[in-house]
Formats: C-alpha cells, structure tokens, sequence
C-alpha cells in the first residue's frame, strides 16, 4: 500500500505565474513621529528669526533645510560637504553625550521614599510632529530634540517639587539648549561653490574661493580617509576640472539657501 502525504497538494493550483505588472517593487514608505512636551524645546522646532539685536536661532527645521545642501553637495563629490558631514556627526555625538550625562545628574536627585512618589511632568497636550526628512541626520537631530524635551521635563519636575534649586535645574536646561542650537546652527556655515575632489586636487580659482571661505580641507578628508558614517551615493563628474570664477548663480542660490528662520522645510507640525 502506497504511503499518502500528509498534505497533498495541486501541483497545477500552486504553479507561480507572473504578475500583469513584473516591474520592480514600489518604494519603500514609512512614518515617523516627534512628541514634544515642552515650551523649551518647542522653540528649537523653528528657531528664530534675526530680530533687533537678537541674531537668528537656527531650530531644528533650518537644520533639515540646509542639510539637505549639504547632502546633494557631498553626492557631487565635493570634499567640503564631507568635511561638514563629519562635522556635523562629531557635534552631535558631543551633544548626546552631554544630554545623557544631564539626565544622569538629575536622575541621581533623589524623589522618592517609603511613601512619596513622583513622576516626570509631562504635558496635557503636546505638539506631534510627522518627520518626512531627506537626510538621516536630521532624524538624528529630532532625536537629540527629544531627548532635550526629556530633560526639561525632568529639570521642571525637580523645581516644582522642591527636590532640586530652581537655579541649577535652569542652568541644566540652559545648558542642553545651548549644545543643541550648536547642532542646528552648524550646516549654516558651509556654502555651495560647486567644486569636487578634482577642484581642490588642481587647486582651481573655484577651489580657492572655496578655502578662503571655508578653510584649509583636512587632508584626510580629501583622501577620502576620514568620513562621515552616513553619506550619499557619489554622482559622476567630470575628471577634467574647469578653472572659472563662481557665477553669480550660484553664489545667489548659496546666499538664499542659509535659512535664518527655521524654514519648514519637508517637515509638518500638528499640534
């Protein structure tokens, strides 16, 4: 007698046939949120405009603007992008380390007892934001925002409850707005000239401009030694540099692209 499967099948049922559509598959989608819980930290969402004497606060949505440059810039292989990639990696990676080591120090305060209890203030409504950046950096920078929104929120805890002087817990806060503005205002400081690694290599008049703007390019970022640890893909560029001043083009679209304003960017609010 024949043994039978356990689970026949129909060969013909479950033969693959190709779909009307064998193109590659769609693009990738995905969603992600910031909550915000305070007034402190939702100030750095959009900065400040130049006002008076008061300068211009470059908030977190003036960051993923000029990100953005500066990631199409490093993709044209131009090495002062990169320099600034790296640079931006290094500041941020300070600022984490600080905030972590803030929360620490207030963690360390002690709250509760045998019979008292206290949670960290949290707000009754806050601000939620859909994250749709272009760069990773800037998701990286709205996780240091959250992070701030965090100790804030326990810097309060402590004062309203007396746990802590309401002049150090200000101090803190203080202390981790400060580093994250030095984030955010950071990218502002480079400038499209529209040169790569062949410019700077010649030492082009684009090159030069460049350098006096800029300054003196690290060597081991022209070798391509030193780098940052999220880049883009390199787009093909002429081999054979061509020695012209900057047009004024350029120089127009370099001046509008450093926002003072926070511009929104590819980032939406909802409250």
């Amino acid at each position: 007698m024949r043994s039978q499967p356990l689970h026949p099948t129909d060969d013909a049922a479950t033969t693959a046939v190709p779909s009307d559509n064998p193109g590659r598959v769609g693009r990738l989608t995905g969603e992600a949120w910031l909550e915000i819980h305070t007034d402190q930290a939702q100030r750095l969402i959009r900065g400040r405009a130049r006002k008076g004497n008061k300068p211009a606060i470059t908030g977190l949505l003036g960051f993923a603007s000029q990100m953005n440059i500066l990631w199409q810039a490093a993709a044209d292989d131009d090495p002062y992008a990169d320099w600034w990639l790296v640079r931006v990696e290094e500041t941020m990676a300070a600022a984490r380390s600080l905030l972590a080591t803030q929360r620490l120090q207030v963690d360390s305060v002690a709250l509760e007892t045998h019979r008292f209890r206290v949670g960290s203030a949290q707000s009754r409504r806050p601000q939620t934001l859909m994250l749709q950046f272009a760069t990773p950096h800037a998701y990286r920078a709205a996780q240091l925002l959250g992070e701030y929104d965090a100790l804030v929120c326990q810097c309060l805890t402590l004062k309203h409850v007396g746990a802590s002087p309401s002049g150090a817990m200000g101090d803190e806060i203080a202390l981790g707005a400060h580093r994250l503005r030095g984030v955010f205002s950071l990218p502002q400081g480079y400038r499209v000239f529209a040169i790569n690694r062949s410019d700077v290599q010649h030492n082009t008049l684009r090159a030069q401009q460049a350098r006096a703007h800029l300054g003196e390019l690290p060597t081991a970022i022209l070798t391509g030694e030193r780098a940052a640890s999220h880049g883009p893909l390199r787009t093909a560029r002429d081999a054979h540099p061509v020695d012209h001043g900057l047009p004024d083009a350029v120089a127009d679209a370099a001046a509008m692209a450093r926002p003072e304003t926070g511009e929104p960017g590819a980032v939406d609010g909802a409250r």
